[in-house]
């Protein structure tokens, strides 16, 4: 299972707790076990309505021989800065927490700000930029309109609405987006920030720490998990339980990816055509 969250996460929650900053420390794998639970009862929810292999993504440490699909996500790091090692133009090292870019290369030397380029923080999140927008249901389309849609980019060949770009009659043929060998500091390719959504990113940890402090303890839980979990009563009427369940049942609609009705309608000239299936 794709694992969404990554270690620094936690350090939202650990900050102010002793008690879970242990018990994170002691049982690391313990920890990734419980996570991938967590991951599994929040997908549980939502499987019904939203795409969630697009929600729960791998999180991972960028690669520059690696091929990345549009909107996957990356932490950046480097090699740390070497005082005996030959650098060249264009090679990037971590140092002192932050990576740098070298302007011209240098010889064996202490570090020399001047000589380098600061990027960003290390560990810094970045994603893949988009080719084209992103296909929306609810918007009309025209000829020669270019969208993404789950990793593929399309062409519209006829005015249409509600038609998924895997329907050939309307769409042309998907071409895959891929990226490969760019360092995350191109912005034509690459797009600073964490694209994951956060609220998702909350509730998995809420869920998370309470299923760790019961694996130690069930009996002595601390109320505030408790409470973020599922509002501190058997009705489960409050925190990250009672959002999961309001959505499930179509009470409220999170700003997730949706699963596309099967059956939509295309837009010629102001009227409806027949129904289409749509496939993804």
């Amino acid at each position: 299972m794709a694992r969404l969250l990554r270690d620094l996460d936690y350090l939202r929650a650990t900050k102010s707790d002793q008690v879970l900053t242990q018990i994170i420390n002691d049982n690391p794998q313990v920890t990734k076990d419980i996570e991938q639970s967590a991951q599994a009862e929040m997908i549980s929810y939502l499987t019904q309505r939203y795409v969630v292999s697009q929600i729960f993504t791998d999180t991972k440490l960028f690669d520059i021989t690696a091929t990345y699909k549009g909107k996957q996500l990356v932490e950046w790091t480097a090699p740390a800065y070497s005082a005996a090692a030959t650098y060249v133009a264009d090679d990037y090292v971590l140092q002192n927490g932050n990576i740098y870019k070298s302007i011209a290369g240098n010889s064996p030397e202490a570090f020399n700000a001047s000589k380098w380029t600061f990027i960003c923080a290390d560990k810094t999140l970045f994603y893949v930029t988009l080719p084209e927008s992103e296909y929306d249901n609810k918007a009309s389309y025209v000829a020669g309109d270019k969208v993404y849609y789950f990793n593929f980019e399309y062409t519209c060949l006829r005015d249409c609405k509600a038609i998924a770009p895997t329907n050939t009659e309307f769409w042309s043929k998907g071409t895959e987006y891929t990226l490969t060998a760019t360092y995350p500091d191109d912005d034509t390719k690459w797009t600073k920030g964490d694209n994951r959504n956060q609220l998702i990113v909350m509730y998995l940890l809420d869920i998370t720490i309470n299923h760790l402090f019961a694996s130690v303890n069930p009996r002595n839980i601390p109320d505030l998990r408790k409470e973020r979990y599922d509002g501190n009563n058997a009705m489960q009427n409050g925190g990250a339980i009672a959002w999961l369940k309001r959505v499930a049942s179509g009470d409220i609609t999170a700003d997730l990816p949706e699963i596309l009705p099967k059956q939509g309608y295309s837009i010629r000239g102001g009227s409806a055509v027949p129904k289409q299936t749509n496939t993804y």
